[in-house]
């Protein structure tokens, strides 16, 4: 059976996958920290760009779990975040 969400709810599981991302940019920041010695290795280049993805993700999922937490909200400015 299909569970229905409310807003808050779906906002707060983004907020979970945005902890969630989180978690594995600083694993990522961790291990880049560590080949300081091979700064311009192609293992860092390949963790710089993981964390430039990881980034994106991590706003992505943060902008929209505020959008739905606060969709409701007088004055949340929910229109201009989707607006084209």
């Amino acid at each position: 059976m299909k569970e229905n969400k409310s807003l808050m709810q779906l906002g707060e599981e983004y907020e979970a996958a945005a902890r969630f991302v989180k978690e594995r940019i600083d694993k990522k920041r961790a291990q880049l920290k560590g080949l300081r010695e091979s700064i311009c290795s192609n293992e860092a280049y390949e963790l710089k760009r993981d964390l430039q993805v990881l980034y994106a993700e991590y706003r992505e999922a943060r902008e929209i779990a505020d959008y739905l937490k606060k969709y409701y909200e007088p004055h949340s400015g929910r229109r201009e975040l989707f607006s084209y």
